[in-house]
Formats: C-alpha cells, structure tokens, sequence
C-alpha cells in the first residue's frame, strides 16, 4: 500500500499549490507518513535538525504526520476518505444529530463562534475518523492547558487560543512537521526567531512549552491587531500576514468566509478556521460527543531556576532529584546533554517545590565538575574509538552523551558532545580508588633525610583514561607519573592498573620536590563588552571580594580589554604581558571567537587534556582573548 502511493504522491506534490506558511507552514502533500508508534530504528527522524531525537520526538512526529495524511484525505486532496463512524450515546441513538448542533451555545466560549458547513465538516471529522487523534489531544490538553491559561490571563487574550495548539500539535512539545515546524505551537525557524526563541545547535526554544507560549500569544496578540479579526489572525498564523493581507484588498472585504467563498487562499488555510472551531466546540463538552474514559494528564506545574552556562544534564538533573530523561521531559528545549556555553545565566523548569533543595545541592558542585563536555566536529577517517581516544573516555561514554549507539556509523561534519575531564556521567562511575600505605622506612631506621614518614597515593586506571588525564587530575606531570610508576611509554598503562600518583617521600631532595603538590598558576580573564564584576564571579565560582583582592580593586568598575585573575589568584596584580608560553620549548596562542580546545588540539597535534594540563585549566571552556600556551 505504501509503495503504490508514492508514485501519486510525487506527482501531488508537483501538481498541488506550495504553501509558504508564517508559524508552521504544512506541506499540503508531504510524502509517504511513517507509521505510527514506528520504533526508534524504523524512523526517518532519528535525528531532527541534527540533534538526537528522543523516542519520544520519534512517536509524536509519527503520529502528527499520520494525522496530517488523515486530513488531507478527508479535504479530498489524496485518496478517498473511509466511511465516517459516528459515537452515538445508547440512550441519544434516537438523536438524528450526531454533532448535538442545537446544544452549542456561543456565549460559553471568548472566541467568536459560527457553525456553518464548514465547521460541520470539521466536527464530523473528529467525531469520526479523526476521533483517535482528537482522543489523544484531549487527554494531553489537561497537561499544558494550566500554564498557558496563566499565560493567557496575564496578557488579557481569549482562553480558547489553546484550540490553535491543539490543531496544530496536537498538545506535544515533541511535534516536528515535514515542513519542519516545532512544537506545541508548531513554530517555523525563522518566525521563532524573530520572536527572541533560540534556535541552535544546543537549544530550540520552540521545544520550550513556557517560552514557545509566551512567543506564540506575541505573535498571536500582534497578528489581532493587525487585522482587527481572531479568524484572519489564525489565517495568518497559518498561511502568513502577508498572503491573508493580499487575500482581504482582492476580496475587498475583512470577512474570512467571504474571503473563503473567493477562493483566493490555499485549502489549507481555508480549513485552518473551521477546523480550530470544531476543535473548540467538541473540546467544551467532550463527554457530550462520546469522549469517555480518557487518561487525563496531571498539570505541568514547574519552578523556574536560573544556572550558570554550560552545565551537564546530568549535574543538573542530579541536583533536582530528577533523572535525565525527566528533567529532559520539562527542558525538552535541551538538544545536547548540556547547556550551552551562553549566555552566563541561563533558565531551566524543575519539578514544583524543588528550588531550594536543588539551590543547596547544586552549590555543593565545584564548579570544575559542574561543567563536563567538549563539543567535537567528527573529522575525515574519525570513529567513535579514535575521538574516545582523544578525549580520553570510551566509546560508550560518548554514545551515552549523545544517545547513540556505540555502534552508530558516524560521518564527517557530523557535530558530537563529548564528555571531558573524568566527568562521564558522574553518577555512573566508581570513585578513584586511592589508598595511601605507609613507605617503607630507610635502611638503618636512619632519619638523616626524612622528616616524617612516607606515604603514598594510588589511582587504579579505568575504562578510557590516560595518562595525561590522570595526572590532570592529581595536578602532576605526565613525566612524574612515568617516573614514580617505571613507564617508557604514556600509552602502556591498562585498565585495572595501579599508579602511584605521588610519591610523598623524601628519600632525595629530587623526588621530594617533584612530589610535592605544585600551587596552581592563576588563570585570567580578558574583560569583554557588558561583562560585570558578578557576572565573572559567577562564571568562574569564586566572589566579587575574592576578584578585588585578587586584583587590587577598589571599586566594581571594569574595562572590556581589562586581564583579571580569576582563579589561583595572590595579592598581587596581573601581569599584563603574555604567559610563559613564550618560553623556550612553547608557543603561544590567542583564543579566537568560535574556537575550541578540541579544534586547537587537532591544530596542533596534541589531546583536550594536554592542553588543560599545560594550562591549567578545570574545564573546556575557552574564551576570546584568552592565551594558551603550548608545547612544542
């Protein structure tokens, strides 16, 4: 059956009048729909503008597809349309009217109200056919209506404007359209963001049931005012101002039907009003038409939370008392598993009530280990296992990150998150096993060269760790650790191995100073335009004080180009001279807009975690300005 419509569908969609839609913009004849409920391998939206797609994202676009194929059918654009099979309560089976006409009442809606042939058809659509679609919707709507009513309220607008998301995505933040429409309000790219919704690599704010709300009502608010009408206003939401605008000066006139029975808009558009309005007077009394024993949803009730840039799904998720695939379900705006790395403040929903817990919890973080990821552009002849190699993890850890299978055939350009720094997924890890034996004493119990007893500190080597990784993370070097541990090559080292990871004696003036803890060096900031004392306080987990001590200022005040310690810090100032990359045996490099440790790691031949060691940084995040140095 699916293979014998194509060729008919081919030939619709050449044939049929293109629709270049405002908010969604539906393709009238979209080719061959999924079926719906088809598993995760059998769908064609595995991925959705380049992010991992959930299952759920996979379901929802199934079935809003399926439904939108159902719909064309029954406007005659494809197929025949089957018998309708109407729901007739047994005590109403004498009730020759199905669709209860003389029970509708105007006055229990805010929206303007009108029943004609169009809306008739519309009603028996749902009632029929359509019902298992309509069904579903009613039983999601308990769950978004609350917040957009709160919405709604706030900006003065009719309640039932919940009917256009109803129609348009079926109540899902999940919804993705073949004319690559998002959401509970079925935004295209381009009209999201020219009303302030993030649409990127990391986020699409389409996604997002309480900014995608606020950014529709605008939208919505602004096309009333428009054209002083709720139905041209939907008209346009559907097909475009500019295209309805176009349709009233050649009609003349400012009435939809009029500008219906003129045939000058796409059938789409025609439909759109009619079918919003079916929606609505079935939605009233639900039960009146036979929608029984449905599922209801609980409310979305959430607490709104601000949070640094660039923070791992899982930390957050951790903080909240959520798992990921929870706090996803209320961020489903979240494509990575992080935040991205701006702006500084960022809002994500958690569960009601979880505010100050999660504000405790998450202040216990350091910032080192709220931050977990690198972002990586796969490159010619790379595989999962040279990037794991890379970054020093495995290739399970990237696939989790990027829900994928780890055996997923992955392709040039494709763009990937990787995990860094030991932060995997924190919660999946054992703790760094270390023990701490005392040395054995010296030959004569002599304590000529000894001040106290020799300990000792182990690391047991796990999955995807290397040796530069491990002695990041004691704040050692490579070269120490091959020392105290007899290894010629960086690259032996197996897992289930024990490292001594410093050597905490002092047998000889050599091995005492090489194992002593080196004090970090300070890491500074290059002020940029509209950065604040507390914002870089903020970013870099310290206090506006500790940043004045640190760099002897008497004021708040600051100067983009100004360099400030900000981490590592003494009393004394900053050196406004380059760093000691200048040395003999290292090079110097400035940080450019748009680069990043990986990029500048495969510039120069070297791993994300040489560089963190060589520059001690906690975290992969870089910034303009900002000079790195690096070895020869």
């Amino acid at each position: 059956m699916r293979s014998s419509l194509l060729p008919y569908l081919s030939c619709l969609l050449l044939c049929l009048p293109q629709f270049s839609g405002f908010a969604h913009a539906e393709d009238p004849s979209p080719p061959d729909p999924p079926e719906e409920g088809a598993g995760e391998g059998e769908s064609l939206w595995n991925y959705i503008e380049g992010a991992p797609a959930r299952q759920q994202d996979v379901q929802a676009t199934a079935e809003l597809a399926a439904e939108r194929y159902a719909e064309l059918g029954f406007m005659g654009l494809i197929g025949t349309e089957a018998p309708v099979e109407y729901y007739l309560d047994p005590v109403d089976a004498t009730n020759l009217d199905p669709l209860q006409l003389d029970k509708i009442n105007p006055a229990e809606f805010d929206i303007p109200i009108v029943v004609n042939d169009m809306v008739k058809k519309w009603m028996v659509y749902f009632l029929g056919n359509g019902r298992k679609y309509y069904s579903r919707y009613l039983e999601r709507s308990t769950h978004w209506t609350p917040m957009m009513y709160e919405q709604i309220d706030a900006r003065g607008l009719p309640r039932d404007l919940v009917y256009l998301s109803m129609i348009e995505s079926g109540f899902t933040t999940s919804a993705y359209s073949y004319a690559s429409a998002v959401g509970l309000w079925q935004f295209m790219s381009y009209t999201g963001k020219d009303y302030g919704l993030r649409i990127d690599w990391w986020v699409d704010e389409r996604r997002d049931p309480v900014k995608s709300t606020d950014a529709a009502l605008r939208l919505l608010s602004n096309l009333h005012k428009q054209f002083g009408d709720w139905y041209l206003a939907w008209a346009s939401y559907n097909g475009g101002p500019g295209r309805v605008g176009g349709a009233v000066k050649k009609v003349g006139s400012t009435d939809f039907w009029k500008i219906v029975a003129a045939d000058v808009l796409h059938p789409e558009t025609e439909n759109y009003v009619p079918k919003l309005l079916a929606a609505a007077i079935i939605g009233k009394h639900p039960e009146r038409y036979g929608f029984v024993g449905l599922k209801y949803q609980s409310a979305f009730e959430y607490d709104r939370i601000e949070v640094p840039a660039s923070v791992s799904v899982e930390v957050l998720a951790r903080c909240a008392s959520m798992t990921q695939e929870e706090f996803l379900d209320y961020n489903p705006g979240v494509l990575r598993f992080a935040l991205p790395p701006d702006p500084e403040i960022q809002t994500v929903q958690i569960k009601k009530g979880g505010k100050k817990a999660f504000e405790v919890a998450f202040a216990k973080i350091p910032p080192q280990e709220r931050i977990s990821f690198a972002r990586h552009t796969v490159k010619r002849g790379e595989t999962l296992s040279t990037i794991a190699a890379k970054y020093g993890v495995t290739t399970d850890d990237i696939a989790r990150m990027n829900r994928i299978s780890s055996k997923t055939k992955i392709y040039t350009g494709m763009e990937l998150v990787v995990p860094t720094n030991g932060q995997v997924m924190a919660s999946t890890l054992p703790a760094a096993s270390t023990a701490a034996p005392a040395a054995p004493k010296t030959s004569g119990g002599s304590s000529s060269t000894a001040a106290k007893p020799a300990t000792v500190t182990y690391h047991t080597v796990k999955s995807g760790e290397t040796l530069s990784g491990i002695a990041d993370k004691y704040n050692v070097t490579t070269d120490q650790l091959k020392s105290w541990n007899g290894i010629s090559n960086a690259n032996s080292i197996m897992v289930g191995q024990k490292l001594k990871v410093s050597s905490g004696g002092s047998s000889s003036s050599s091995s005492s100073s090489s194992s002593a803890p080196k004090p970090p060096a300070p890491t500074y900031y290059t002020v940029q335009s509209g950065d604040t004392l507390s914002g870089i306080a903020t970013k870099y987990g310290t206090t506006i004080d500790q940043l004045k001590a640190w760099n002897k200022l008497s004021s708040s005040t600051i100067q983009p180009g100004q360099k400030l310690v900000v981490k590592g810090g003494t009393s004394s100032a900053p050196s406004t001279s380059s760093t000691a990359a200048s040395s003999s045996g290292w090079i110097s490099y400035t940080v450019k807009r748009g680069d990043t440790l990986g990029g500048i790691a495969d510039r120069y031949n070297c791993t994300v975690t040489e560089l963190k060691s060589w520059n001690k940084l906690s975290s992969s995040t870089i910034y303009p300005g900002q000079k790195l140095k690096i070895k020869k």
